[in-house]
């Protein structure tokens, strides 16, 4: 939760989802999934959690003194992400962030994240505007993508959920939501310049009602099935 928003209908949707599932087009692939707690709406708290989520191996021993800091300052956070590179491959193949657009009425596949631009203030009343982290010190792309054919799990993903409103988007806010993605975009990108990142993100509209808790669940393991059904055939 945060802002105005009471209940995050992502969390609902993510906490729905079977610990393991198929799909028709894949009957001898079982999906298995791991899910994540909530993130706090803060920036510097996303900056911090997400590298030890998304490359956990070997690096409480290396920077334990800043894992349990909860405001780390820009050099503890520069310091820890470089104690996470290059630790071996990561525990999954797909990573899918599932997050709220309350003004949309329609779920959204977000086809890439920005890093600059983070004016909004989060929960703490901070701004991400003056910080320099990945421009300076990553050198990383204004705009990075993921690595999959993103029009190509589209069609598959809107060929199984016929009677919903889902769509691509280029436009993910601007917020916190883009802000963990360009996180792990960049995170992948920064280990590797040439390997796709494989990171998606699904927006979900405001309503939490149980139709539309089980709606969304629908949804993100149709997306989950398109990423795993596309890579496949590539």
């Amino acid at each position: 939760p945060f802002g105005n928003n009471r209940i995050n209908p992502s969390d609902l949707i993510a906490s729905s989802l079977p610990s393991s599932f198929t799909v028709n087009d894949l009957p001898n692939t079982r999906i298995t999934l791991t899910k994540a707690s909530p993130i706090p709406v803060v920036y510097k708290t996303i900056r911090h959690v997400v590298p030890r989520l998304l490359f956990p191996a070997s690096t409480e021993d290396r920077a334990s003194h800043i894992l349990d800091t909860q405001t780390p300052t820009f050099a503890d956070l520069l310091a820890a992400n470089n104690a996470m590179e290059n630790h071996g491959k990561p525990p999954y193949d797909f990573v899918l962030h599932i997050g709220m657009a309350a003004p949309r009425k329609y779920f959204t596949l977000e086809t890439c994240a920005h890093r600059d631009g983070y004016i909004a203030r989060d929960e703490t009343g901070e701004t991400m505007e003056d910080d320099s982290l990945w421009r300076d010190e990553y050198k990383s792309p204004e705009v990075l993508k993921p690595g999959f054919d993103v029009e190509d799990v589209w069609k598959k993903w809107k060929s199984t959920l016929m009677g919903v409103d889902i769509r691509p988007s280029s436009d993910a806010g601007r917020f916190l939501c883009e802000f963990i993605y360009y996180t792990s975009l960049v995170e992948h990108w920064r280990r590797d310049h040439h390997a796709g990142p494989p990171v998606l993100f699904l927006h979900v509209p405001g309503q939490s009602e149980e139709v539309d808790i089980q709606t969304g669940r629908r949804v993100a393991m149709g997306l989950i099935g398109a990423m795993v059904a596309c890579s496949r055939r590539g």
